[in-house]
């Protein structure tokens, strides 16, 4: 039995299994969760039609997987239904309508062309998962395009306390109106019980489109964007609850939880003081063997980081 089998083997995580909520699931099974999923209740919300074949491979691998074609967002209109603005790329695609104006100045302003405005059923996280028989959330994958933070602040205190992972992709330029940002997001949860665990910026050409393909062509505007010079324009962030700031609040299965989000992360550091806290909090040989496995993590983790570290020292000598 390895460790994860032991952990999922715990009573407080066999009564209720984690729950992994994926809000814009059209990507697939993400990568932090391939190991976890066999473990774990997965949610999907995706209602693109484009954009749900790859979340058949990902219903194989979960325990229970619950699929909802719908739209997911902070409040639900009486009639049950919320208008989709669907873009020329379906990863752009949202509620809020795209500010054509400002995204102008940008290389990829034609991935957000609407090509259509439909209506569709919307509902929100709560009454989505509460229909399905499930009280909560330990991991929260937002990708909204523009709606993150307040989908997130939708949730209850409750739910929202329930949480050990949460994922965000704000944006950073005038994309849509209305939208949540990166600063927004960071202001906000400085007041949470979180941590930010990661932050990777994306990046884009800043060019006019219509510049591009007079100097270059029409098929020479995809290549700037590849291979020309880019700009911030939005974020991923991920944060991990803070156990020290509610040490008392958490339950034995959060910190649990806490630990193997954590590590498949790699935020081994933070996961040896989840253990060694936990130890000290719960005792027991599990947490140890925790410990001895965030360790060991850290410690490949710095070897692999040697050669890194010495073509930095050549670069700067």
């Amino acid at each position: 039995m390895n460790l994860f089998d032991r952990i999922f083997a715990e009573p407080e995580l066999r009564a209720a299994p984690p729950v992994l909520v994926d809000v814009g699931a059209a990507g697939g099974l993400p990568p932090a969760w391939r190991r976890i999923a066999r473990y774990s209740i997965g949610v999907g919300f995706e209602p693109d039609a484009r954009e749900t074949a790859p979340l058949e491979g990902a219903q194989r691998r979960f325990r229970r997987w619950v699929f909802c074609p719908a739209l997911a967002v902070p409040v639900a209109a009486p009639d049950g239904q919320q208008a989709l603005h669907l873009t020329a790329a379906p990863q752009c695609s949202s509620t809020l309508p795209p500010r054509m104006g400002p995204l102008g100045e940008w290389a990829f302003a034609d991935f957000f062309r609407v090509k259509e405005t439909r209506l569709l059923p919307a509902t929100t996280l709560t009454e989505a998962l509460v229909a399905k028989g499930l009280g909560g959330i330990d991991w929260l994958k937002c990708d909204t395009q523009g709606l993150d933070l307040k989908l997130y602040l939708s949730l209850s205190a409750e739910w929202r306390a329930g949480l050990s992972a949460v994922e965000f992709e704000p944006g950073l330029i005038d994309a849509y109106e209305g939208e949540d940002k990166l600063p927004d997001l960071l202001s906000l949860m400085a007041n949470e019980p979180f941590w930010l665990a990661e932050l990777e910026v994306g990046r884009t050409l800043r060019a006019r489109p219509d510049l591009l393909a007079a100097r270059f062509g029409a098929g020479g505007v995809r290549w700037a964007r590849r291979l020309g010079p880019s700009a911030p324009a939005w974020a991923n962030a991920r944060f991990l609850r803070d156990v020290a700031l509610s040490a008392e609040a958490v339950g034995r299965r959060a910190w649990l939880l806490t630990w193997v989000f954590s590590t498949e992360l790699g935020q081994h550091g933070y996961a040896l003081t989840v253990a060694a806290e936990g130890g000290r909090r719960f005792g027991g040989d599990l947490f140890e063997a925790m410990a001895s496995a965030s360790a060991r993590s850290l410690r490949w983790a710095m070897i692999r980081g040697v050669p890194a570290m010495l073509w930095r020292r050549l670069r700067r000598s």
